[in-house]
C-alpha cells in the first residue's frame, strides 16, 4: 500500500487509530493546500445533520462556569476545546 501522509506511520504511529490530539499540527483535514479530501462533502453533510438534530434536542447551552476555550491551531477553524453545559429539553 503506498504511503498516504497523513497515513504515514512513521508520523502518526497506528494510521488507523483515532487520536485527535495526536499530531494534529501535521494532519492534512479536508483540503489544506493541494491536497482535498474527496471524502468532505459527505463528512460535512453527516456533521451539519449531527448538529441539526443534537440542536433540536438541547434546551439551553451555556459556556462551562471557571474553564476557558481552546482556539483550534490553523489551518483549522472554531475551538478545539470548548467547555460547555447541555441542558435537555
Amino acid at each position: 500500500m503506498e504511503h498516504q501522509p497523513d497515513r504515514d506511520e512513521k508520523v502518526f504511529g497506528d494510521p488507523d487509530a483515532i487520536c485527535p490530539h495526536k499530531n494534529r499540527n501535521q494532519n492534512l483535514l479536508y483540503g489544506a493546500g493541494v491536497h482535498v479530501c474527496p471524502g468532505a462533502p459527505l463528512a460535512r453533510m453527516e456533521l451539519r445533520v449531527l448538529m441539526e438534530e443534537f440542536l433540536c434536542a438541547v434546551g439551553t447551552l451555556e459556556p462551562a462556569p471557571d474553564e476557558q476555550p481552546e482556539r483550534a491551531p490553523f489551518p483549522t477553524g472554531g475551538f478545539s476545546y470548548l467547555p460547555l453545559i447541555i441542558g435537555k429539553r
